[in-house]
């Protein structure tokens, strides 16, 4: 089986979430481990969201995982927009086109059979596959439930093999894996008769436009910036609600606002300058009430992997040996499970290794490259190599 059949195999299988989820998927592939003779356990903190977890011990050393999640983001109200279907890996002028091929299960393709190689010829030392549930919700059935357990093996270093490209492949080594801060803003004015609207004043979705105006400009502080070049971003108006029917002048809106961290930002300075310039915009215009969403989507930090650590420069090595060339390190424009796995389980995390692109992630006409599945499928394997044979921590 080579790794574009097998990832043809992966995306033909459903496992969108929200949606079916992850059991068929997962069963598969522990069914494909028992063929290849690969030990594999099944790892299911949540009742029907199997994580999978795959270790091959090759006697003493150290201990490499490489992970990925093997759910997808749904097709969601794309379906038309998709020129081929979704679940049909199907190669068009190179490069494969289905839901999830990028994101990530061309990936997982590629790392189990990289680990199939590791088994028959492989050098001393364990090499895992950590393959995990729920990534696209916010991992609470998967990494999250993983690194709160003891269901994890003892891990030296660990690579997620997320898409590394975002218009090229093989654009970085991500060593950065952003946070995340989701707020709400209620904004209350008078509601009345839309005929006397030059008495009632300017209404609560006008305000809230001005608002969600200046969330455009906002730059919060970073207290301790990182090593690893990384920028915030926000993004006002992620969520609205607000009216009731013609005639009637608004009185409320809500409104989501999200910013994706950099590493080195304090929550209580970045929290007093959200509310601080809400107060500032609306003025006396309204009353208005900020509201943080709870758990980690209100505040989760950023996570940073020291460009110096042995697992960086054997990731260097190995593109340097499979792409012909060094990689730069970058921050990751969005977050993966290595939040979990390096700030939880305290594992040294490369954030995003893999083939395909970002950019095409989350949308129609997913796709990844076809010499990009058989480059990732070489490069975890010297990867391996080149970690398991240095220098010993």
């Amino acid at each position: 089986m080579d790794v574009l059949e097998l990832t043809h195999t992966l995306v033909a299988i459903d496992s969108q979430n929200p949606g079916v989820g992850e059991r068929e998927i997962v069963a598969h592939l522990g069914d494909l481990c028992a063929t290849f003779g690969l030990p594999a356990r099944v790892v299911e903190p949540v009742s029907g969201r199997p994580n999978l977890i795959v270790t091959v011990d090759r006697g003493p050393g150290r201990h490499l995982a490489l992970s990925g999640h093997v759910d997808t983001k749904p097709v969601g109200d794309t379906r038309e927009q998709w020129r081929t279907d979704p679940f049909e890996l199907t190669v068009v002028d190179g490069d494969a086109y289905g839901l999830g091929s990028s994101d990530m299960k061309g990936a997982v393709a590629a790392m189990l059979l990289a680990l199939r190689r590791f088994a028959e010829s492989g050098p001393s030392g364990s090499l895992s596959l950590v393959l995990t549930a729920d990534e696209e919700q916010g991992s609470a059935a998967g990494a999250q439930a993983l690194t709160t357990g003891t269901s994890l093996p003892e891990i030296d270093a660990m690579v997620i093999c997320e898409p590394s490209g975002i218009s090229e492949p093989w654009e970085a080594i991500h060593l950065v894996s952003r946070g995340i801060c989701c707020f709400e803003i209620d904004i209350w004015t008078t509601q009345g008769h839309s005929g006397l609207s030059p008495a009632l004043g300017r209404n609560a979705i006008l305000v809230a436009a001005d608002v969600l105006h200046a969330f455009e400009s906002f730059q919060p502080t970073v207290s301790e910036p990182g090593r690893v070049p990384c920028e915030v971003t926000v993004n006002p108006g992620m969520l609205i609600e607000g009216g009731v029917a013609f005639g009637t002048w608004p009185g409320l809106c809500t409104v989501g606002v999200e910013l994706r961290l950099a590493p080195g930002m304090d929550r209580d300075t970045v929290r007093a300058e959200i509310e601080g310039l809400v107060k500032q915009t609306v003025g006396g215009a309204a009353r208005v009430d900020v509201r943080y969403r709870p758990g980690s989507l209100g505040w989760m930090p950023a996570v940073e992997l020291d460009p110096g650590h042995e697992i960086v420069a054997a990731s260097q090595r190995a593109a340097g040996r499979v792409l012909g060339r060094e990689l730069p390190v970058r921050g990751y424009p969005g977050g993966t499970d290595a939040s979990y796995f390096m700030r939880d389980a305290g594992i040294p995390t490369v954030t995003s290794l893999g083939p395909g692109w970002l950019s095409v992630a989350h949308g129609p006409n997913e796709r990844v490259g076809v010499d990009q599945l058989s480059q990732a499928v070489d490069l975890y394997e010297v990867l391996a190599d080149e970690y398991l044979r240095g220098r010993v921590p």
